[in-house]
């Protein structure tokens, strides 16, 4: 029997350690006339919290006005704060406090809104964000390339990318690579992409949606493919290096083309990269060395020799 006592007592002081500064925020609901509401998740240190101990606050000038721990969205694989702000009167300024209970941490959120009556903040897809530090909210694209296809062209203008790949490319199932601004995440047609693991349809323009670290941005983008002109066929000369002067490589196209860029790499680095005009380009004054010519996904090995 005193075994059983001290195991009771050792639990005790267990959960007492483990949840000891656990806040006993209330609110007494009757006393207020108007509510406002968030959908909301909570993120301290770069970490999304994920229990059901864990809780958040609102406050206007010290005083509690509403309180909830994390509900388990199951749909969403994902923790929720439903919290209802209560209040009689419009724009009181609202802070939060946030419990911790895997740190048993209490945090303050640098993050005020006004009290508006009736207002509701946040749903499943878009959940409004109360985080310290506060998160990005930036929605942007930084880059895009596709796997295994070469880009002659990357344009990014106002939401809308154009990427250009060579004529004739099967642009119907493309990995798409690409990166967004810190924390942010894309999505097409509702579904989480993930960076060169995906199969995306570029007949059409294809539209995608960035949502941002924080959640309050999401911005519409439009990536489309355009084929660049037909090279035709593709004809490479060269002339070694002597003595006094380097060696000099030329490409020549069938077809009359002007503006299709063309690489020079030694070592997998581009040296340097030129357009073609009217089918022919000259790469110059090169020291001796091995060479690769890119031009859309062709690739010309060529070496420059010392002429004796």
């Amino acid at each position: 029997m005193k075994n059983y006592i001290y195991t009771l007592i050792l639990l005790f002081f267990i959960g007492s350690n483990v949840f000891g500064q656990a806040p006993s925020w209330s609110v007494d609901e009757n006393n207020f006339q108007y509510t406002m509401s968030f959908v909301a998740f909570l993120n301290i240190e770069g970490t999304t919290l994920s229990s059901e101990n864990d809780k958040v606050a609102a406050f206007v000038n010290g005083e509690c006005r509403g309180v909830t721990n994390l509900v388990y969205v199951q749909s969403k694989n994902r923790y929720y704060a439903y919290l209802i702000v209560f209040s009689n009167t419009g724009n009181e300024t609202i802070n939060f406090k946030v419990y911790d209970s895997t740190n048993d941490n209490l945090v303050d959120i640098d993050k005020n809104i006004p009290f508006e009556i009736n207002a509701h903040y946040g749903d499943l897809f878009q959940a409004f964000s109360l985080a310290s530090p506060a998160l990005n909210n930036e929605a942007e694209i930084t880059s895009t390339a596709f796997k295994d296809v070469y880009i002659s062209k990357e344009t990014i203008s106002e939401k809308v990318i154009e990427l250009n790949v060579a004529d004739g490319i099967d642009v119907s199932a493309l990995n798409l690579i690409f990166e967004l601004s810190t924390g942010a995440k894309l999505f097409s047609q509702g579904i989480l992409l993930e960076s060169e693991s995906n199969s995306l349809d570029f007949t059409e323009p294809l539209e995608v949606k960035v949502l941002s670290e924080d959640e309050s941005n999401l911005e519409t983008w439009t990536i489309s493919v355009v084929y660049d002109a037909p090279i035709g066929d593709l004809v490479f000369y060269k002339k070694n290096a002597v003595c006094y002067q380097g060696g000099v490589i030329k490409l020549v196209s069938s077809e009359s083309v002007t503006g299709i860029p063309v690489s020079l790499l030694q070592n997998q680095t581009i040296v340097t990269t030129q357009t073609l005009t009217n089918g022919e380009t000259v790469f110059s004054n090169l020291e001796v060395g091995d060479y690769i010519v890119k031009i859309n996904n062709t690739e010309k090995a060529i070496s420059i020799n010392l002429k004796e």
